[in-house]
């Protein structure tokens, strides 16, 4: 069964960089991704160059970053121009800024909507885009924001929202909740969304750090049940029909489109909340740990233990960054 990743992230020196990916993806028979990234490490550089170099195994969801709302704007736009598919949107940057949406809907691009409850706060201005322009989707990112079920019952913007046919929900952060809240929430979105708007993706290497294995994101929602032509919309055929079907043209970014200087710096935290590590240490780690074999021999903890017997893990976490 073919298989597409519709949230992965590429970005340097935070997450992986476009080789990374491409790695990962042929180690796990992953057709094709959907990149994205964050506001720790906007390289939207990196990003464009996955579109570029590997049109038929990379669409890209950008960022909206600048110094001030024109410069924030015109960020978007080349973005969009240069043949990103949309924009990730905090459901609380919407509802402060909703014009955005306009950008992304004048473009017929997607939008990457993350956040909590349901994203109720943005609810109705994400139906009034998807009303406005049939050209977009929305994607509910990170299980479209768990909250108690009862809300798709009790709050109009979030039903209409999550029974608008042009949303779709990427079951993504599977590690990031106890899983019998997720689990709960997730049930209710299959029987409410449908298999045929929601997506796959491994949130990738974030959900390494959390200790879990691309086969477990994979595989979380199995437990639901699906029937095999379920499966196969959920892990191929939505995110090929909306990003990867019809003709696709890509640029590259111009240089003057760099918003990394703005990035909100953290170190990268590891087993929450036991550990945190600069970047470029975590990038010496996350490759050894590729070198060692990976999840096909353990577990990043268990990397993690058997380096350390052998000292090469110390000597990652305390050599001086580059």
């Amino acid at each position: 069964m073919p298989i597409i990743d519709a949230y992965a992230h590429v970005s340097l020196p935070r997450f992986m960089s476009v080789d990374d990916c491409l790695r990962l993806m042929d180690a796990h028979d992953v057709e094709a991704a959907v990149l994205s990234t964050a506001e720790t490490c906007p390289d939207l550089h990196e990003m464009s160059r996955a579109l570029v170099e590997h049109p038929d195994r990379f669409r890209v969801l950008g960022m909206p970053l600048g110094e001030t709302p024109a410069k924030l704007r015109d960020v978007v736009r080349a973005q969009l121009d240069c043949g990103f598919s949309g924009i990730r949107l905090p459901a609380a940057l919407i509802a402060a800024d909703p014009d955005l949406l306009e950008l992304i809907g004048e473009a017929g691009a997607a939008a990457l909507v993350v956040g909590s409850e349901g994203l109720r706060i943005a609810a109705a201005r994400i139906v009034e885009f998807l009303d406005g322009y049939p050209a977009s989707a929305a994607i509910a990112g990170h299980f479209g924001g768990p909250a108690d079920p009862a809300i798709l019952e009790t709050d109009a913007a979030v039903a209409r929202l999550f029974d608008h046919p042009r949303l779709h929900v990427a079951f993504t952060r599977h590690g990031a909740l106890g899983a019998t809240p997720l689990e709960a929430w997730a049930g209710a979105l299959v029987r409410r969304v449908g298999w045929s708007r929601l997506l796959w993706g491994s949130e990738w290497p974030v959900a390494l750090w959390r200790n879990e294995t691309y086969r477990s994101t994979l595989d979380w929602a199995l437990r639901f049940a699906p029937e095999e032509a379920a499966v196969r919309a959920f892990r191929y055929g939505n995110g090929a029909r909306l990003f990867f079907d019809g003709g696709f043209a890509a640029s590259p970014l111009p240089p003057a489109i760099d918003v990394m200087d703005l990035r909100k710096a953290a170190d990268v935290w590891l087993f929450p909340p036991s550990l945190d590590v600069s970047e470029p240490r975590h990038r010496a780690l996350m490759l050894a740990y590729e070198a060692w074999g990976g999840e096909t021999r353990g577990r990043y903890s268990e990397f993690f233990v058997a380096m350390t017997e052998q000292g090469i893990a110390s000597s990652c976490l305390t050599d001086s960054d580059r």
